[in-house]
């Protein structure tokens, strides 16, 4: 049985991807990447791109294969995917608040001012068996980690270069 919900279709896969533990373990994936290729903390906002990123498969698919490429210059050469961005960022809002908070409430990450920092999680259930959807969505999070720790754009030039406003 199928649920539509906001233009969203829940099945059991779509389930298991909004799924806050799962978008914590993302945000997990991503504050670490992001951590040892700036040697900083993750600023939170990009919390708030990393998952319309991550989840989303045309995205997710349309990401170059290595961080030395320009955000910027991949940014103007994708211009479908940038056109609903905005929405889907705000789409996401909800999904990824739960995440942040769900992260916090079980040490998968760590709060400071105004950043997210990586935590600790436990080992998964052998009984899990990850799909190839939501390996991809773990690459792309620890690779949109990597590709915001080593832009030199600060986090106000980011946001805009994505079309979104804090």
């Amino acid at each position: 049985m199928s649920l539509s919900t906001s233009g969203l279709v829940w099945d059991s896969e779509t389930s298991t991807l909004f799924n806050p533990a799962f978008c914590a373990v993302l945000l997990q994936k991503a504050t670490k990447s992001y951590e040892a290729k700036s040697g900083e903390r993750m600023p939170v906002t990009y919390a708030f791109l990393i998952l319309p990123c991550a989840l989303h498969m045309p995205t997710r698919d349309a990401l170059p294969s290595t961080t030395a490429a320009s955000m910027w210059t991949w940014l103007r050469s994708h211009p479908v995917l940038l056109m609903d961005f905005a929405d889907r960022v705000r789409t996401f809002r909800s999904f990824t608040a739960a995440a942040i908070r769900y992260g916090l409430q079980h040490g998968a990450v760590v709060g400071a001012l105004g950043s997210l920092a990586p935590g600790t999680l436990l080992r998964r259930p052998r009984t899990l068996d990850p799909t190839q959807d939501w390996l991809g969505c773990v690459q792309a999070a620890e690779f949109l980690g990597r590709w915001f720790g080593g832009t030199s754009a600060d986090e106000a030039t980011v946001l805009a270069q994505w079309g979104v406003r804090p």
